[in-house]
């Protein structure tokens, strides 16, 4: 679970090209110490890149349980829509439970 942006990418030559130095999404990332994770759902889906605060990593290998209150969760996506447009990152923000399934 993240709160931020997420991106779609395109194949898996551009994924893996991705990093801090050739993508100015990243580096504004590292800059402002944003947690970003790139996946995907399954094989032959498109890959997608989250940028934000992660929140949560939830499933066999991740946590199977946490919580948070309504305001740890406002002050989360305040602080994080703050540094977001600081540092110029666009895109929607918002609460992203996202599945990537074992393949």
């Amino acid at each position: 679970m993240f709160f931020g942006s997420r991106y779609e990418i395109g194949d898996a030559d551009e994924a893996d090209a991705l990093d801090d130095r050739n993508d100015p999404r990243l580096a504004a990332a590292k800059q402002g110490a944003l947690d970003t994770y790139i996946g995907r759902l399954t094989d032959g889906e498109p890959y997608f890149l989250l940028i934000g605060r992660r929140i949560g990593v939830f499933g066999i290998e991740g946590e199977t349980l946490k919580d948070y209150s309504e305001d740890e969760l406002t002050q989360i996506a305040s602080q994080t829509r703050v540094l977001m447009a600081s540092l110029g990152l666009q895109g929607p923000l918002r609460f992203w439970f996202q599945l990537e399934a074992q393949y």
